[in-house]
């Protein structure tokens, strides 16, 4: 390079390109120096190997190969610096703004046009000119951004789009219909405020939403239940363009077709195709420059045209980078959003048109009709989402809408819609639904059925239609701080009186339309009054289907699936969820096994627990149905012990049916769980009737009796719950007892279960009638287990004394046959058996002091104590012959070979008594009679040993009995048989004869005759549950006296505390008190003197 400022470059001369797009005014000096429009300050060599760049006056040359060959031309500096063309700015802008007209009119853009007078362009495609290009154009932005015309050009585009925008508006109101009829007038009268085809009001919406069935859509279609959601992709768009506007057109058509315009005008024609137009072109100028302004883009364009926007355009490197900015295609939407919001009146209208009176601005339209086009969706009786048969699939054009509406900054206000609309929509089908169960035109089965397709159908149009993402949270936390939600709608009469809020804990997407259905459909009839109340909920809770109505818990218990319930249980669960807090909430998770539930506010219960307080009352009331079998009087008419049978089988049952409830229906639900126990332990110990409560003593005695029947009877016990089949009896019997002991668990009168039970165990065991010792050993050790070695002490020690009378009458035989060894001999040596029994462990049975017993059996008695008293020094033995039992060979007139009658010893004595005679004058003995004889003092006892003898079952009476009839004929004779045969009185008189059967038969050789138990009377069972309180007693006293040894002093108050504490029984607080006053009188404790609230215990 020489430093004159010359410089010497071999080159080829080429022929200069001509420009593709020619400035309006140039001067041919200039032009020369210009290459194209974008670039003036730039000079193209000739070469293609060699750029020249003449900056600063010099020339800079840099060769990419040198040629020898070239020819020389030399290069100098201009004498005066290049220019820009004088209305370079101006003729470049009105390039750019005819482009742009020519795309939003769908125009051709050529490089000759002419303009009108009034403003507009028009472009003549048969004269000269060719096509301008993008890159032309793009080239153009460019260069008038390098020459710093950025912010002048980003003023100038901004008012260029917003012409643009009132443009589309008035074309949207100018366009003809589908059909190509000019009437324009359609459009507008479409958005009329007053008009059905857009938005809707409170009259309207219950008669187009098909209210009269339920809201919709029919119960009994299967395909209500499966809502269809496929995505749009392949569908074809087109199919929605074949609606015509026309008079005939139903209002769904009309909505329809309404929003198919705005789709074509505003999201194809203005956003798809202008703006990303001018994205495009003015790339250069949205990098380089931006909008700022402290206000929002609501205010970015003021109403006059001429109107510089309210903010200020700056060069994008000037801005931090943490400041908010706005780029062309928001400044664009913002342009279109104020023109959709602008109510209509004459002066803004293009053309001679008139709008209606209370037109509706363009945007308030636009999201009025994409809600009730959403909201429409509830009416397609199960049909799929979006599906139309007139219309076809209107999916894809309602989710257009929706984006349209996010791009002009609607969300709010069509979220606001949504949730006003499908409030009161489903406001006014839970108002119809509340007036159809109370009239019992529908069921609840069928309410919960509805419920959960509505949350089903909600589920599939927010996935569908709403957006889920940033922008719609802050929407919806936007609205949820507003105190009232109102519609752009009109307002009439039925609309809602009360103020629609939004709840800031449903702040996301997926929770719009559930979180409506919950609040106003569900939540009004989750009350007692509602599905709650036992007409509703007892048949559900009963029988799976709702089917049964009467005891329908009884019926396939193991077999149930509990639909009801469970679709039940499942909503109140959603419902507790949406009334918890945010961060404790998972709406999306499925109800399963849980801690305890969320807690809400004390002034409104959640669902879940409105359904425990329910459930709680429905097992109350059942428990108390079964506990009260045998004591109600409208069973007078039924045998109180056939009642009685049923009560624990009936129990059993009910047991099983809540825990199938609780782990099938309730899904194992920790809460509903405790209130299944709490519900067993109110009906064990008869809590929920204040007549007959009695702390669970009556259940404790039927639970005893129940037990000994199935120990002494396998037939008699069975188990209450289904067994499987093929399974052993050990297994049965493990089950039988599992279940028991499940029951006794709840039984807060242990004591008294102790003593039925302890009775009937030792009868079980001296009669020899319980089905298996291992049995009942094993139900011995499982209530060990449960009460403790002191519960079960004496019961014990009957087996040890059964154990050690066996070893006993081993030694005895071996005694008694003279052996010196007890193995080698064996106890059937032996005419009589001894069970020697110790005192305190068995009851107390009735003695018969004067009893006169035969030679056999008193030579018997006195070897037998002979060799206990030789064995056992010390001991004394008393005799219980009540117990005893021998075989007694009776010989008939009738019958061949001698009889063995099996009968106690009483039923002995009165055999012995008719040994030779019937009495002294052969006419049998009276009642005082055998008394003497056999000396039994107890008469009713001796009463029911004659009954047993005389007027058991068919083939048992060995005794005939003869009825005093009057002093004048005694007696009948009783050689002669009576002709007719004669009612024989039950009872026994002072003056009755008996006398020896000569007459019996009986085919069998060995005849058990048992003798007619006395029936247990009210005074006797109240003398047993006596005892058991006199033993309550004392434990009160041993506990008073334990803790206040332990604490030395303490106040009445906490010593009540602790004494019901350690008591295992119910007790009330006056019997506590009862005791602490005798133990007071017997001087264990007194009172502090100075303060009589206080004890202190007396060593």
């Amino acid at each position: 390079m020489s430093s004159r400022g010359k410089v010497i470059i071999g080159i080829k001369p080429k022929k200069k390109k001509k420009p593709l797009i020619k400035p309006a005014k140039t001067s041919n000096d200039v032009s020369s120096a210009i290459g194209s429009i974008g670039k003036p300050m730039q000079q193209r060599s000739s070469s293609p190997n060699t750029v020249v760049n003449t900056t600063n006056g010099g020339g800079v040359t840099k060769p990419l190969k040198k040629k020898a060959s070239a020819g020389m031309i030399t290069i100098k500096p201009f004498e005066k610096p290049p220019q820009i063309p004088q209305n370079f700015y101006n003729d470049s802008l009105d390039v750019l703004q005819r482009a742009l007209i020519c795309v939003l009119r769908h125009e051709a853009l050529t490089s000759s046009a002419s303009n009108n007078n009034d403003g507009n362009y028009s472009n003549s495609n048969s004269g000269g000119g060719g096509l301008i290009g993008r890159e032309e154009l793009y080239r153009s932005v460019e260069d008038l951004c390098n020459h710093k015309f950025g912010t002048r050009l980003y003023v100038d585009v901004v008012k260029i789009m917003d012409e643009a925008s009132g443009e589309v508006i008035f074309r949207l109101l100018e366009e003809t219909s589908a059909n190509g009829d000019h009437n324009a007038a359609n459009c507008l009268d479409a958005l009329r405020l007053d008009d059905s085809i857009v938005g809707y009001n409170s009259s309207t919406l219950i008669t187009e939403l098909k209210l009269k069935d339920g809201g919709g859509g029919g119960l009994g279609n299967s395909s209500s239940d499966q809502i269809c959601t496929a995505s749009n992709s392949g569908q074809n768009e087109d199919s929605l363009s074949s609606a015509k506007a026309s008079s005939s057109s139903t209002p769904t058509e009309k909505r329809y077709e309404l929003l198919r315009r705005m789709d074509d005008v505003l999201r194809v024609t203005f956003i798809n195709e202008y703006l990303n137009f001018v994205r495009s072109i003015f790339t250069r100028l949205d990098r380089a420059c931006v909008y700022f302004s402290e206000k929002e883009l609501d205010d970015i364009v003021g109403d006059d045209k001429d109107e510089p926007p309210a903010g200020k355009v700056v060069e994008r490197s000037s801005i931090s980078q943490n400041t908010r900015t706005w780029g062309l295609l928001e400044v664009g939407l913002a342009c279109l959003r104020k023109h959709m919001t602008r109510t209509l009146n004459n002066n803004d209208i293009m053309t001679d048109l008139t709008p209606p009176p209370n037109t509706l601005p363009v945007l308030t339209a636009l999201v009025l009709t994409t809600a009730y086009a959403i909201l429409s969706e509830y009416d397609n009786d199960g049909s799929s989402l979006g599906s139309n048969s007139t219309i076809g699939d209107t999916r894809p054009l309602v989710r257009n809408c929706v984006r349209t509406c996010v791009d002009l900054g609607a969300l709010t206000p069509l979220l606001q819609e949504l949730i006003v609309g499908a409030t009161i929509r489903f406001q006014k089908e839970g108002q119809w639904w509340g007036n159809a169960l109370s009239e019992t035109r529908r069921t609840a089965p069928e309410f919960l059925h509805h419920v959960e397709r509505r949350l089903k159908q909600s589920s599939a149009l927010t996935s569908c239609y709403i957006p889920s993402n940033s922008l719609a949270t802050a929407a919806l936390r936007q609205l949820s701080q507003s105190r009232r939600l109102t519609s752009a709608a009109p307002a009439d009469a039925s609309s809602p009186t009360e103020d629609i809020t939004w709840s800031p804990i449903n702040n996301t997407t997926r929770r719009i339309f559930p979180a409506i259905i919950e609040s106003q459909l569900l939540a009004p009839h989750l009350v007692s009054s509602g599905i709650l109340h036992p007409q509703h909920l007892y048949p559900m809770l009963d029988d799976g289907d709702g089917s049964s109505t009467n005891a329908g818990w009884k019926v396939n218990t193991g077999s149930k699936t509990f639909l009801n319930a469970m679709r039940l249980y499942g909503l109140c669960w959603r419902m507790t969820q949406a009334s918890a807090p945010a961060s404790s909430t998972n709406s999306s998770s499925s109800p399963r096994k849980r801690h305890a539930p969320p807690s809400s506010s004390a002034a409104q219960e959640t669902a879940l627990q409105a359904l425990r307080i329910a459930f709680g009352e429905y097992g109350r009331l059942r428990g108390s149905e079964i506990t009260r079998q045998g004591v109600s009087d409208n069973n007078a008419n039924v045998k109180v012990k056939e009642l009685e049978r049923k009560v624990i089988p009936d129990l059993l049952l009910f047991k099983a049916h809540l825990e199938s409830l609780h782990n099938v229906a309730f899904r194992s639900d920790e809460s509903l769980g405790t209130m299944v126990r709490s519900i067993l332990e109110d009906v064990m110990n008869e809590a929920t009737s204040k007549d007959h409560g009695d702390g669970g003593r009556r259940t404790a005695e039927l639970l005893a009796k129940h037990v000994d029947g199935r120990f002494r009877d396998a037939k008699a016990g069975t188990s209450a719950l289904p067994v499987t089949k093929g399974a052993l009896a050990g297994d049965a019997n493990e089950a039988f007892q599992s279940e028991v002991l499940a029951l006794f668990r709840h039984n807060q009168s242990k004591d008294v279960f102790e003593a039925f039970f302890k009775r009937d165990l030792a009868k079980r065991l001296l009669t020899g009638r319980s089905v298996s010792y291992d049995t009942e050993r094993s139900f011995l050790s499982k209530l060990k287990a449960e009460c403790g070695t002191a519960y079960t002490s004496k019961m014990e020690g009957m087996f040890k004394d059964m154990e050690m009378s066996r070893d006993i009458m081993s030694s005895y035989a071996a005694y008694a046959s003279g052996a010196t060894n007890a193995a080698s001999t064996s106890a059937k040596a032996v005419d009589m058996e001894v069970q020697v029994l110790t005192t305190g462990y068995w009851p107390v049975y009735p003695k018969y002091p004067n009893i006169i017993l035969p030679s056999e059996l008193l030579l018997q008695r006195e070897r037998f104590e002979s060799y206990y008293n030789e064995k056992y020094q010390g001991r004394r033995i008393a005799w219980q012959y009540s117990l005893g039992h021998c075989i007694v060979k009776a010989s008939f007139p009738k019958e061949k070979a001698p009889k063995e009658l099996n009968v106690n010893v009483c039923q002995t004595l009165v055999l012995l008594c008719f040994q030779y005679e019937d009495g002294p004058d052969g006419r049998g003995l009276k009642l005082d009679d055998i008394m003497k004889k056999t000396g039994i003092d107890d008469r009713a006892e001796l009463e029911r040993v004659l009954q047993s003898l005389s007027l058991g079952r068919d083939g048992t009476r060995v005794l005939k009995k003869i009825d005093y009839v009057s002093a004048d004929t005694p007696f009948a004779n009783a050689s002669d048989s009576p002709k007719k045969k004669q009612k024989i009185r039950r009872n026994i008189g002072e003056h009755d004869r008996f006398l020896f059967n000569s007459s019996f038969t009986n085919n069998q050789r060995r005849i058990r005759i048992t003798n007619i138990t006395m029936k247990e009377t009210v005074k006797e069972r109240a003398k047993t549950h006596e005892a058991v309180s006199n033993d309550r007693l004392y434990l009160i006293d041993a506990a008073v006296v334990r803790i206040m040894k332990a604490r030395k002093t303490l106040d009445h108050r906490s010593l009540m505390g602790e004494v019901m504490a350690q008591l295992k029984f119910p007790a009330s607080s006056s019997d506590i008190k009862k005791r602490i006053e005798t133990l007071i009188e017997r001087e264990y404790i007194e009172r502090i003197e100075g303060d009589r609230s206080k004890y202190k215990y007396l060593a």
